[in-house]
């Protein structure tokens, strides 16, 4: 008999939310974790009474069809946390331009049509977005609530899963300065306008106006903590420090796992939710070369450097803008050219929870989060560049929050190689795979070994990895009907 009938290598949250939906079905489920802690990139940490959430700004599926809200609801644990819909949802500046995302995107095309009055399309290429992302829900929501069932394939993917975003912008837009406002969220997952899905950043944008942007109140550690909680209550078990060091192999079929302390677990079924190329790595053999042919073949997604900063400071000028772009430029193409990172002219994000959730931050004081997209190739000694970029990106920070070096009362950096040995994501990969135009499987060339995150499924950020672990327990849950 199997020690369990899944293991989940990893407790990020595309792991999380595929335990916790077969926990929930009554499989025995085992998650193995290497870290004291849940979350992967949704974690949290706490310095001088300041916590810092380590890489998330904000994230949608918290409205009553959505996501997040689904899984709480699966766990029974929906009355454990709160959140914050975090309203405006962003705050952009550029040369000569300060626009608000808010929450209501009717506000929003108006100010846009305000700045940019000789353009007559714009409410169109929202009713496009909007086309887009409602497609994608859809099969979406199948996947959610209709487990047993198969969904219909969106036949929006077979429309524009091809299309960049760039083309998109193109089809509606003609001033190069509103498709740059417009690509503001491009950082978010990664690659420039000219290259990054039309499909990706319809799901991005319109999901904080249809669904909404929330944070946890006390940080993102918080759902994760949530989630785990869950898990356990559904008869799930969760070890930590117990990283994963082989998957073991019957013929052709992934049937367990061995950690690093000389421990086996046996399953049924074993899913990824740690990086690409790892797990590949952990068959050994000629899934070494596959994977590296595949790395090759998609390339790997940017990272970030991180500053975390806790500062005692007034910021009630920003008033309710907590997230924040500052963008020297227009030219959105020049800035994923990481050779020039960290310049004076490339951008950074401010993430400043506190200005709504005063519980992460002493009194009169605010957890602020400064990063900048960059490529693990940047440096050849993160170590030794650590200081001189911390720096440059506190000038920038500077523009924003004028006198922060002297509020500061503490100021931590994450480089791409802190993100790589704490997540173990190849090069700091921030998305998983480049968010290119296609559709990511997470069943795997190896029988019953799947993957759920980023790096399998819709791709990069908290919800697109969430449906990645919905899905990928949505194809177990079809096979255990027969087999378990």
């Amino acid at each position: 008999m199997k020690d369990c009938d899944v293991i989940v290598i990893g407790s990020g949250i595309g792991g999380l939310s595929c335990a916790g939906i077969l926990a929930g079905r009554g499989l025995r489920v085992l998650v193995l974790e290497k870290n004291i802690n849940p979350g992967g990139y949704l974690t949290s940490f706490k310095r001088k009474g300041f916590i810092f959430d380590s890489t998330v700004d904000c994230f949608s599926g918290m409205d009553e069809c959505g996501a997040i809200r689904h899984l709480l609801k699966e766990l029974d644990v929906e009355n454990k946390i709160e959140f914050i819909r975090v309203d405006p949802i962003r705050e952009s500046i550029f040369p000569g331009i300060k626009i608000k995302t808010w929450s209501n995107v009717n506000v929003y095309i108006e100010s846009l049509k305000e700045l940019f009055p000789a353009e007559k399309n714009i409410e169109g290429f929202f009713k496009k977005m909007e086309e887009i992302y409602n497609d994608i829900n859809t099969w979406a929501g199948g996947i959610l609530h209709n487990v047993d069932n198969k969904s219909t394939f969106p036949t929006v993917l077979l429309k524009y899963g091809g299309i960049t975003y760039r083309s998109l912008l193109n089809s509606y837009l003609y001033d190069e300065r509103l498709k740059s406002i417009l690509s503001d969220r491009c950082s978010f997952l990664g690659l420039p306008p000219s290259k990054i899905s039309a499909v990706s950043m319809a799901l991005l944008l319109m999901s904080y106006f249809i669904s909404g942007a929330y944070r946890p109140i006390g940080g993102c550690q918080k759902l994760s903590d949530v989630l785990v909680e869950g898990i356990k209550k559904k008869g799930g078990n969760i070890f930590f420090e117990k990283e994963v060091s082989k998957i073991i192999m019957e013929g052709s079929r992934a049937v367990g796992v061995t950690t690093g302390d000389g421990a086996s677990y046996t399953a049924h079924y074993v899913v990824s939710n740690i990086d690409y190329a790892k797990t590949f790595f952990m068959l050994g053999g000629n899934y070494i070369f596959e994977a590296q042919n595949t790395l090759q073949e998609f390339g790997v997604s940017p990272s970030f450097f991180i500053l975390y900063i806790g500062a005692k400071t007034d910021l009630s000028f920003l008033g309710a803008s907590s997230s924040i772009g500052y963008f020297p430029s227009y030219d959105m193409e020049k800035a994923f050219d990481f050779k020039n990172s960290f310049s004076e002219n490339t951008p950074i994000g401010l993430t400043i929870p506190t200005v709504m959730d005063s519980s992460m931050s002493p009194y009169n004081s605010h957890s602020i989060a400064v990063h900048e997209l960059t490529d693990y190739a940047y440096s050849k000694s993160w170590k030794e560049e650590k200081e001189k970029v911390s720096e440059l990106i506190l000038n920038k920070a500077e523009k924003i929050i004028p006198n922060l070096k002297k509020q500061a009362v503490h100021i931590e950096a994450a480089t791409p190689a802190t993100l790589e040995r704490y997540t173990a994501n190849f090069r700091g990969a921030a998305y998983g795979w480049q968010q290119l135009p296609w559709l990511r499987p997470v069943k795997t060339m190896v029988a019953n070994l799947y993957l759920a995150g980023h790096w399998g499924g819709l791709g990069g950020g908290v919800i697109a990895a969430t449906y990645s672990g919905f899905k990928t327990a949505k194809e177990i849950l079809k096979q255990s009907m027969y087999k378990i």
